[in-house]
């Protein structure tokens, strides 16, 4: 990809994550977990985004949906139900490519498992 160099170094990588800490901290001010930022960035590295230009068009798709806000919140709760566990079970297939016979790599599965039913969190659960 170009992005690292010889000795397996990211250079100018003082610059990117002084850009995804103050994309963290204008997201805390509408209410954004602080991993947000972290996941977009790497969703976008891994779909191939090299030029930020991605982080820009996903910061302006941001910038719209605060004014779709009040309509999506007037959705309850309980209409929401049947799409989180299609989401989950999205999610849940990514641990068949879990390799469980080293343990730290069984362990925060685990963990991350466990903790974002017990937090009703996903921000919690890939922390943990």
């Amino acid at each position: 990809m170009g992005v690292v160099d010889d000795e397996g170094n990211f250079p100018k990588s003082t610059q990117a994550f002084s850009v995804d800490a103050i994309a963290t901290m204008f997201g805390s001010i509408f209410g954004l977990s602080p991993i947000t930022s972290y996941i977009e960035s790497g969703a976008g590295v891994e779909a191939g985004a090299k030029t930020g230009l991605t982080a820009v068009i996903c910061g302006f798709y941001f910038f719209i949906a605060i004014f779709f806000a009040p309509i999506l919140a007037s959705i309850p709760p309980w209409a929401i139900g049947g799409a989180l566990i299609i989401v989950g079970a999205l999610m849940a297939r990514s641990l068949t490519k879990l390799n469980f016979n080293r343990i730290s790599h069984a362990v925060s599965g685990f963990l991350t498992v466990i903790v974002m039913p017990l937090t009703y969190s996903i921000a919690y659960g890939l922390i943990a």
